[in-house]
């Protein structure tokens, strides 16, 4: 297990020490001056820390598939000559894995609004079946028709 002080480790790093002790500090570290010892958990800490402030833990999590295609095709100008003409096509699909709490929660939602959603669906149609018998077609008036 390598221990050294904070001020070895920013010269390791190459950076001022009191800059080191401060980012340290932030990552949650305990450390009260650059003469302390740093330990590979302190090390850990502070990249977790550091990865997270960058942004770099999400990365891993997106990938993305470019895709080119080229072809030919021939076209006809006015004065009936045909050309060659070079298509590309470029696709691009980003890729995003999701965590399993999170596809979960979607599940659960998903199968919440099915059921909250079906008997609805059934109170609809068993709804309009009374108001379509309660008016009989004799009882609604006849057409009127034009006098000529």
């Amino acid at each position: 297990m390598s221990s050294n002080t904070v001020a070895q480790f920013a010269s390791e790093l190459k950076m001022p020490a009191n800059v080191l002790l401060e980012q340290l500090r932030s990552a949650g570290v305990e450390l009260k001056s650059v003469d302390d010892a740093v330990t590979d958990s302190d090390k850990a800490k502070l990249l977790d820390s550091l990865r997270r402030a960058h942004g770099a833990a999400a990365e891993g999590k997106k990938i993305t598939l470019t895709r080119r295609q080229t072809s030919e095709i021939r076209q006809a100008d006015a004065t009936g000559r045909s050309r060659t003409i070079q298509v590309e096509v470029r696709k691009k699909r980003v890729f995003v894995k999701r965590d399993p709490a999170e596809l979960a929660a979607e599940a659960a939602a998903a199968a919440q609004e099915a059921a909250t959603a079906e008997p609805a669906g059934e109170q609809a149609a068993a709804a309009p079946a009374p108001a379509a018998s309660a008016t009989p077609a004799a009882a609604s008036p006849a057409p009127a028709t034009p006098a000529s």
